[in-house]
């Protein structure tokens, strides 16, 4: 391993470490949350909350997750180990294989007192029947394991895990997919070949550019997403959709199965663009920056089916300029479902915060740098995170937890509407930041007390957005509202020290109020209670009534309109 080898290592665990903070779980199930955000696609509180299922009991899972965006069923088994260059213990494969037929006996979980893993395990269960994809994996930063990687072909090929597909990732696999992520931020991997069938193509040329037109045999396009995974469609507008039956999804992997000769004619065919096209003197293509920018369900679905070499599949490969890359990615996917975030990331509602967070020197940034978030000293705002937290703030606290996607869609307007104030947005921003990180401090200092409080995924990561809707109504229930903020003021320490104090106070009453509702009969468990619209009207009852008993017996908290007026 080299010095750069050690370098990455240890970039990743900065990233892992925060994500344990941030989670209050240990390193290794904070790896695969970390593992499954980068490589997967996986929303990160999803990927943390499925991560955070510590306490005895749990067979040896350690993260597990329904992941309903890409309709799929995640398994791992995560391993750290001390350093880069030792090998991935077998151990961790066994605990795998154990693993998984306890998936099929939710009341084992029950029985041992676990109701927050028997009703995951049966949500699970209930998506693998409606047909998402089920994969299960180990997950390592230890170099390659020879008797992992040969356990898993003929794994596969049994019929004893199904419907669950094996794989194994090492510091190896992990390496070089991360290389490429950060590689791949300004759009798709950086670098392979391909060659046409026959090596037989055509070329075009026009205002666009330069394309080349032939056939790819489904086993080389599948090889591909092998290679390169998630990241082959970084400059697409979606990812895979999942085989749910009577999907198209499922017809394709039908027909690549059952008729791979017909394919080519049933199928409309894959777009690659590329920054740069060249030919190799074996007649194949080296291809730059690319990406699929249509075809990613053809692509997947010729990966799941094994498709043979008899299958060919119609391919457009184009080295477009810059300038119409945008709308080669637009027009290639006007009949299908994007993530309509990415779309809203660039209105003008969102260039005006952008313009005001530049103003006091604060970055707003889409989405996440390649490795996931990282404490930073540079303040950036994460636009799906200030989604969050503004509809929290709104009293949309279950669509913040729950329905994170509709965000951009359906409740779009209400969160971001046209005469947004940058003021308000900012608020929101520092109130959830704050509920965040208290949230934290007060999970890890009971876990450091030795609690095993049942109650303790009240301040897991979906507690922040609870914590951050009750700190909302505490600031609207102790100043005349509107408060007038200015933009410069807002990011001062006496500010920020005032709201403190109402977040402190939120994240008490919060916990309070849970803990008082909180019923496993009628809930289930923590989890699904702040996932309910019944216990959000309890909460939002009793905390009314708290509000108004506080300011009966003359409760003290800043005037932050007074706060802005002393830091002129």
């Amino acid at each position: 391993m080299t010095s750069a080898d050690q370098a990455t290592y240890e970039e990743i665990i900065g990233s892992v470490d925060e994500l344990a903070k941030r989670a209050g779980t240990t390193s290794e199930r904070a790896f695969a949350a970390w593992y499954a955000i980068n490589f997967l696609d996986v929303d990160e509180d999803d990927a943390l909350e499925a991560a955070s299922i510590d306490g005895g009991e749990d067979q040896g899972i350690d993260f597990l997750l329904s992941d309903d965006a890409n309709e799929r069923v995640v398994l791992l088994q995560a391993h750290l180990g001390k350093s880069h260059s030792n090998a991935t213990p077998k151990k961790k494969f066994d605990a795998l294989e154990a693993a998984i037929p306890t998936l099929d006996s939710p009341d084992t979980f029950r029985k041992a007192g676990r109701n927050d893993l028997a009703n995951l395990v049966e949500e699970t269960n209930s998506d693998l029947e409606k047909g998402y994809e089920a994969i299960a994996g180990v997950v390592s930063l230890g170099s390659r394991s020879e008797s992992i990687n040969r356990l898993i072909i003929p794994h596969n090929e049994g019929k004893r895990f199904q419907p669950f597909r094996l794989f194994y990732e090492s510091f190896e696999s992990i390496r070089n997919m991360y290389y490429a992520l950060k590689v791949s931020e300004e759009g798709g991997v950086a670098e392979d070949q391909i060659r046409f069938a026959g090596d037989r193509y055509f070329e075009e040329t026009g205002e666009f550019g330069r394309a080349y037109v032939g056939s790819l045999s489904a086993k080389d396009l599948a090889t591909l997403y092998e290679k390169h995974r998630e990241r082959l469609f970084e400059r697409n507008v979606r990812l895979y959709l999942g085989t749910r039956k009577g999907s198209i999804n499922e017809q394709i992997v039908g027909t690549a199965k059952d008729a791979p000769g017909r394919f080519w004619a049933l199928n409309n065919g894959i777009s690659i663009v590329a920054d740069t096209i060249s030919r190799t003197p074996d007649k194949a293509f080296r291809i730059t920056r690319f990406s699929v920018v249509n075809g990613c369900q053809t692509t997947v679905s010729l990966w799941k089916a094994n498709a043979s070499s008899d299958a060919r599949v119609l391919t457009r490969l184009v080295a477009a300029k810059q300038a119409v890359v945008s709308d080669i990615v637009r027009y290639n996917n006007t009949q299908n479902a994007v993530k309509i975030w990415t779309v809203r990331a660039v209105d003008q509602v969102q260039k005006k915060l952008s313009e005001g967070f530049q103003s006091i020197g604060v970055s707003y940034a889409p989405k996440p740098s390649a490795g996931g978030r990282r404490a930073s000293r540079s303040p950036t705002i994460e636009l799906d995170r200030l989604a969050q937290y503004i509809a929290a703030s709104n009293g949309l606290v279950i669509e913040a937890v729950r329905e994170k996607s509709e965000l951009f869609d359906r409740h779009y307007q209400s969160i971001f509407p046209h005469d947004i104030h940058i003021e308000s947005a900012y608020q929101a921003w520092l109130i959830g930041s704050l509920a965040d990180q208290l949230r934290q401090e007060r999970l890890q200092a009971l876990k450091s007390s030795g609690s095993t409080s049942e109650l303790l995924p009240f301040l897991g990561v979906a507690g922040t957005y609870w914590i951050t809707y009750c700190a909302e109504k505490l600031v609207r229930g102790f100043n005349k509202m509107p408060v007038h903020l200015r933009l410069t003021a807002m990011g001062r320490p006496q500010f920020r020290s005032s709201l403190s104090k109402y977040v402190e106070e939120a994240l008490d009453i919060f916990f309070d109020l849970a803990s008082d509702t909180y019923d496993t009969g009628e809930y289930g468990s923590p989890r699904q209670a702040m996932r309910s619209v019944k216990f959000l009207s309890k909460i939002t009852q009793k905390l009314e009534n708290r509000v108004a008993s506080m300011k009966a017996k003359k409760k003290k908290l800043p005037d932050l309109e007074a706060t802005i007026k002393s830091t002129r």
